[in-house]
């Protein structure tokens, strides 16, 4: 769905922070965790494959429960890790990692920061998702690279199965709306680094599997339920829709696919 002009213009750091995804959400800090657990693989590979390493200055832009900024610097490297919200990575200060709140498109690091800029599952949140890639690009030393990692919801919306096609639709629906999230823009990569004057740009896409049970299942779970509460009182989706859907994702021979992952990345040149 293309959000209008008059949906990107209400968008605001608190809306965000405030809403489905906000850290006074009791279940937000379990959601976050988990989502980790099924990503830090992939992502931690194609850090090591783009060359962190020990002394490198870092930047991790939306540090969610602080996993990847946790890793990097156990791998030696000088951690900053920026987040609207920072109640879950206070404890990170421990393992070296400089912890600040930052908004991505107001506050501002000098040019030339960093080796290593990395984002994931936020820039899709954002107004002007190519313009926070430009300004992640700014920040880079001549030679460092920015890794993008988003998802794409359209294996979700023509899955075959009913109850779980129908829920989807309406949660990106409701998801785009309340947030002002863009569900397709993970499509236009690698595009965004390129015009932000990066080189070597590269990209990685995957689909990730779901059956009924497992820890993509119980992610998705704690994602609907949160949001489920606005959707229903808006007619987005009733609770039976829910517990349809529900039904299908706590079955192990419910099988279909998840989100799409697209990594994109870049270097500024030299």
């Amino acid at each position: 769905m293309e959000r209008t002009d008059r949906e990107r213009a209400a968008w605001s750091p608190e809306r965000y922070a405030e809403g489905m995804f906000g850290h006074a959400v009791p279940t937000e800090h379990e959601r976050l965790r988990l989502l980790e657990s099924l990503l830090d693989g992939p992502t931690r590979a194609r850090l090591t494959a783009l060359g962190l390493r020990r002394g490198q200055d870092v930047l991790e832009a939306g540090g969610g429960a602080g996993s990847v900024a946790r890793w990097m610097a156990g791998q030696g490297a000088r951690v900053t890790v920026t987040d609207l919200d920072t109640s879950f990575l206070t404890g990170l200060a421990a393992d070296g990692v400089r912890v600040l709140r930052h908004d991505l498109y107001a506050d501002d690091f000098p040019p030339a920061s960093f080796d290593i800029v990395h984002t994931r599952y936020v820039v899709m949140h954002l107004p002007d998702p190519d313009l926070a890639v430009a300004r992640l690009a700014g920040w880079l030393k001549p030679g460092g690279v920015l890794l993008v990692e988003e998802p794409a919801a359209f294996p979700v919306l023509d899955s075959p199965h009913p109850a779980y096609r129908t829920l989807m639709r309406a949660y990106f629906a409701h998801l785009e709306r309340s947030v002002g999230s863009d569900t397709a823009w993970a499509r236009s990569l690698p595009v965004p680094l390129e015009r932000a004057g990066l080189a070597g740009v590269g990209l990685d896409a995957r689909l990730r599997p779901l059956r009924g049970g497992d820890g993509e299942a119980r992610w998705w779970r704690l994602t609907l339920e949160q949001a489920r509460p606005a959707m229903v009182a808006a007619g987005t989706a009733a609770d039976g829709d829910f517990e349809a859907a529900y039904r299908d994702l706590a079955c192990p021979d419910f099988h279909d696919l998840s989100l799409a992952v697209f990594a994109a990345w870049g270097r500024r040149p030299a």
